[in-house]
């Protein structure tokens, strides 16, 4: 697997990511209350980790570091974007 392919899933994922994400903004935004700084926070953030984790694969060399965390991005995204954001949200924001 080629330096190309690693780019193309992780362009899948980002967008993946900006459509998820742009869909929860949309339906915060028709709700009664509104897109709350939370909200912002939790589709910001997970941008920053999909960044982070693109640049940590490509620091290692070898196809094993970042196929590994290709999918410890996956997860922790995954987990992120179900519930995990909402819960550090409601932490910092005090969102119910």
């Amino acid at each position: 697997m080629s330096k190309r392919a690693f780019h193309i899933y992780n362009i899948i994922i980002l967008l993946l990511l900006l459509s998820f994400n742009l869909l929860a903004l949309f339906g915060a935004g028709i709700g009664e209350g509104g897109i709350s700084s939370g909200m912002w926070f939790i589709t910001g953030s997970s941008l920053v980790f999909w960044l982070i984790f693109y640049i940590i694969q490509f620091v290692g060399s070898n196809k094993i570091w970042r196929i590994s965390w290709f999918l410890i991005m996956v997860v922790f995204l995954w987990f992120w974007e179900t519930g995990l954001g909402f819960l550090v949200g409601g932490m910092w924001f005090g969102m119910s």
